[in-house]
């Protein structure tokens, strides 16, 4: 259940495009702005419905457009349109794009938060949460600078959804209510029906039903005309919020209203999504035909589409396995349940369904040992989950408190002297206990911070040890060719044709044994490493690759980066980026740039693509060099708040009349390489 995460994408850039239309510019270009912004609420509603169409119309309207923001900002809609036809790596590749404009133009900050947002909201899609969460922090800190601040409330509640997603629900709280603070200080109101939404999921996620209903009734009560898809994400969420109250008849309708309303979205994963909750709604009240109907439409949609969440296709399966359950078939219950997955990338909730119907399987199986521990398992999730519940009651009656506070305030202005005394006396009784409370919420949530912060370190050293282990697996080979060649090099010296590619050799590999030492090294260093090895290259190598280097006399050579984070990707493209028989000139070309606050390097080659996996079983390499460097950036950007961007794009999914490789690396200025 509760599977409305694609749906809460949709949300974010509805909310987001608002919050460009008091853009401040000269006379002219605020005009066509405007009329931009008027063209993208008109049709916005056929962005989900059409998206190949809309597509298509905000190209046309580029052509007609000569203010750059207002291109930017068709382009970014454009690439939103590919997100929803099934091309995330182009739509991220367009965003990549529109970011690198407004970096250029410092006055288009505004256009640069709702970029991040974007972002934020394709990666979410796409289950990088933690990537999605630091995107959604440049979104703030760019809004914060624009002159328009309207989109931090969005902002607030988009960083709630997505702790949500991840199980934190009390960080989830937290910015729903900030939002809501933000919404009265700025005095506006058209947001507060997806925070009440918000709310209302995040107390049905605590079970706390209660104060979901009561949040469920405020968001139906806000007065402004909801988009069709608000209508639908209200009805799947109050069926969601029944289905955890095991009130499976009184969530019936609202799934069967919800389907109706997706239907004419045009979207076959909105259907699939409706129809995988009635298909549990009808096995958990016993009709298995309904059950079956249901769910075989919603797999035959979603188990053949590429681009589904991986957390969906486990929800199916595992969904799957308690209909087998249910209908006594072990073996097809088995087949189901022990597919395997990464806990990493699955929600909580779903993880926690899913070991209740291991603990079925198993009682029904009589392996009483093997369901009592998955028993275990479970009442360990609903003792947390008891916890986070009674941090999330004091937060609520928190914020009781401080509304009430105004309201107490008010009286005391037209209450007499004895009044105003007695009211004083109670005030200062109420803070003294709002203290108390406040105390002891903080402890609870240092408690709370410091488990996270020593599960994350265990994870984080267990990490650094592979990844040490694979270093020194890899130094063990290239220290004895080294040693050997530095003994034989004397003999050589009288064959000149010899004696030079065997001194780059030696140089090539003393600066890889030193820099696999390191964790980071200097922009210089780096550089000359690279270029040993392309000069060894072509001295062994027949191939005619030209090399062009484009580095910005601005950048400081002295930055830290990580190491072989330049070798890695050129040796690839050297080795396999073009084949035998090519028509056109091999070309690679290597350009760093200073960008304000980061160091931006790009490697680009026009060969066959960038193709994951295709080279496996190729004796030119390990396959170890990527996968290195990217463990290595992720344990890096869990110890610092400004993360390392590290892209690689296969060219052609975002062209017809190009093709090759783009990798993308952006290290901050000020990133610190402390493991």
């Amino acid at each position: 259940m509760g599977m409305d995460k694609y749906g809460r994408i949709v949300i974010y850039i509805i909310i987001s495009l608002f919050s460009l239309l008091a853009c401040n510019s000269q006379k002219d270009g605020k005009r066509v702005r405007s009329e931009i912004d008027a063209l993208l609420i008109s049709k916005f509603d056929s962005i989900y419905t059409y998206p190949e169409k809309m597509k298509t119309c905000f190209r046309e309207a580029q052509k007609k457009t000569s203010d750059s923001a207002a291109y930017y900002k068709l382009e970014l809609f454009a690439g939103y349109c590919l997100y929803l036809q099934g091309y995330p790596d182009s739509a991220l590749h367009i965003n990549q794009k529109v970011l690198t404009f407004c970096k250029q133009h410092p006055e288009t900050s505004a256009l640069e938060g709702m970029c991040w947002n974007h972002r934020s909201s394709l990666l979410q899609g796409m289950n990088q949460r933690d990537s999605s969460i630091a995107c959604l922090h440049h979104a703030y800190n760019a809004t914060y600078r624009s002159h328009d601040r309207l989109e931090l409330e969005n902002i607030c509640i988009n960083l709630a959804d997505a702790y949500r997603q991840k199980g934190e629900l009390v960080q989830a709280s937290k910015y729903y209510r900030k939002a809501l603070w933000v919404v009265d200080s700025l005095k506006s109101e058209y947001v507060k029906f997806s925070i009440y939404m918000g709310l209302a999921q995040t107390y049905a996620d605590l079970h706390n039903f209660t104060l979901a209903h009561r949040y469920f009734d405020l968001a139906e009560q806000v007065p402004e005309q909801r988009l069709e898809y608000e209508n639908y994400h209200f009805l799947n969420s109050k069926g969601n919020c029944l289905y955890y109250e095991e009130k499976y008849a009184e969530a019936l309708p609202y799934f069967q209203q919800a389907y109706q309303v997706v239907k004419p979205f045009n979207q076959p994963s909105f259907n699939a999504l409706v129809e995988a909750n009635l298909g549990e709604i009808y096995m958990l009240l016993g009709k298995h035909d309904s059950a079956h109907y249901y769910l075989d439409k919603s797999c035959s949609v979603l188990m053949n589409d590429s681009t589904a969440n991986e957390e969906v296709l486990f929800y199916l399966n595992s969904l799957q396995g308690a209909l087998a359950l249910r209908e006594n078939k072990l073996e097809a219950a088995n087949r189901y349940l022990s597919k395997p997955y990464s806990p990493q990338r699955i929600g909580p909730s779903y993880i926690y369904l899913h070991n209740k119907r291991l603990m079925e399987y198993y009682a029904q199986k009589k392996d009483f040992e093997k369901a009592y521990n998955y028993k275990n398992i479970v009442e360990q999730y609903d003792d947390s989950m008891r916890n986070i519940r009674n941090i999330n009651n004091i937060n609520e009656i928190d914020y009781r408190y401080s509304q009430d506070t105004t309201l107490l305030k008010k009286d005391i202005l037209i209450s007499n002297d004895k009044t105003r005394l007695s009211r004083q006396q109670n005030a200062i009784m109420f803070f003294v206990g709002l203290l108390v409370i406040s105390i002891l919420l903080a402890i609870l949530i240092f408690i709370y911070i410091r488990r996270k912060n020593e599960q994350r370190y265990n994870r984080q050293m267990a990490l650094a040890t592979q990844l040490r282990m694979e270093n020194i697996r890899n130094r063990i080979s290239p220290h004895y060719v080294f040693n050997v060649l530095n003994a034989v090099m004397p003999t050589f010296k009288q064959y000149s044709e010899l004696a030079q590619p065997l001194q780059l050799l030696i140089q090539v590999l003393r600066g890889n044994l030193l820099a696999s030492e390191k964790i980071a090294v200097e922009l210089q260093e780096e550089i000359g490493l690279v270029k040993n090895y392309i000069a060894l290259r072509k001295e062994t190598n027949p191939d005619k690759i030209r090399i062009e280097w484009e580095i910005d006399g601005q950048v400081p050579l002295q930055t830290l980066i990580p190491s072989m984070c330049i070798q890695i990707p050129v040796e690839n493209a050297l080795k396999y980026a073009f084949g035998e028989e090519c028509e056109q000139e091999n070309i690679l070309s290597i350009q760093i740039s200073n960008e304000i606050k980061n160091l931006s390097i790009y490697i680009q080659d026009n060969g066959s693509g960038y193709d994951p996996g295709k080279h496996a079983d190729s004796k030119r390499g390990t396959g170890n060099g990527l996968k290195v460097l990217f463990r290595t950036i992720e344990l890096l950007n869990s110890k610092n708040s400004e993360k390392i961007i590290f892209d690689i794009q296969n060219i052609a999914t975002s062209s017809t009349s190009q093709h090759g490789t783009l990798v993308t690396m952006v290290v901050p200025f000020n990133y610190q390489f402390n493991i």
